[in-house]
């Protein structure tokens, strides 16, 4: 996925407590007399997680963006959308179920043609969330906690019992739940860009906002460098359509939208 702004602060913030989560760690595994363990590496490491994930909860923080031209009118405005919202504040982060236990991480969200989330992707609860992939319905999301936590109701059992995922449609078997005809995977849609009519790039794709399970707004960006300065504007959903170019995914604006986003980026950068 590309370096979005909002995943460099979380990475950040991620490998600030490394040395506090390897010395947390360590104290765990070698003092016994003061801190009991589990005997096992990743337990404490896990628990030496929970007792940092508090220092990392600031890195989610509100999107603020220029909307153009919205349905109702062709007036830009300003927006501000809340991180926990969007894909960036969803994939990447910890599961965790209704007994605070932490069960897996969100690695991708299926969109349908339409834009509504079909389902999560979830990887179980190895430390770093490598493991095993599995989908379930995108309903299954209790709630986005403040700090980023995504809450389902799923268990390490649940989750090596489910059926596996997988991308590739040749996996396709009794055995194996592969990504819909009509999915999109919103991991690659971030990777993708924003293009004319005339397939020519016109903004980076940065992220997408969620209302009530679909996709609401499409966040992009220009004028940017490694991520940072530059201009962020919005646009709902329904205003680009998703094509492919190769293996890749990009939206594409209509002519008008392109006219009026070309309008507003001319007079951001006078």
């Amino acid at each position: 996925m590309k370096n979005k702004t909002l995943a460099t602060v979380s990475a950040i913030a991620l490998i600030s407590t490394a040395p506090v989560l390897t010395q947390a760690v360590r104290a765990q595994t070698e003092n016994k007399t003061e801190t009991s363990t589990s005997g096992s590496i990743t337990e404490d490491a896990k628990e030496a997680w929970e007792n940092i994930k508090s220092d990392t909860s600031d890195a989610y923080e509100e999107v603020k963006a220029t909307l153009i031209g919205d349905e109702k009118s062709d007036n830009n405005m300003s927006v501000t959308i809340q991180s926990r919202k969007t894909a960036n504040g969803i994939i990447g982060n910890p599961v965790y179920n209704e007994k605070q236990e932490r069960v897996a991480k969100v690695t991708d969200i299926i969109l349908d043609e339409n834009g509504k989330a079909m389902m999560v992707v979830v990887a179980d609860g190895s430390f770093i969330g490598m493991g095993k992939k599995a989908a379930f319905d995108y309903s299954a999301i209790t709630r986005v906690e403040k700090d980023g936590d995504v809450i389902m109701p799923l268990s390490e059992t649940i989750i090596d019992n489910a059926t596996t995922f997988s991308y590739d449609k040749k996996d396709r078997s009794d055995d194996v739940r592969i990504i819909p005809d009509n999915g999109y995977s919103v991991a690659k849609l971030l990777d993708g860009k924003l293009v004319n009519q005339k397939q020519e790039t016109v903004a980076d794709i940065e992220n997408i906002s969620f209302k009530n399970g679909s996709a609401n707004q499409l966040i992009v960006g220009f004028n940017k460098v490694l991520g940072m300065g530059g201009e962020s504007v919005a646009l709902s959903y329904s205003d680009a359509e998703i094509i492919r170019d190769g293996e890749n995914l990009n939206f594409q604006l209509s002519a008008k939208k392109s006219a009026q986003l070309e309008a507003y980026k001319k007079t951001a950068t006078n």
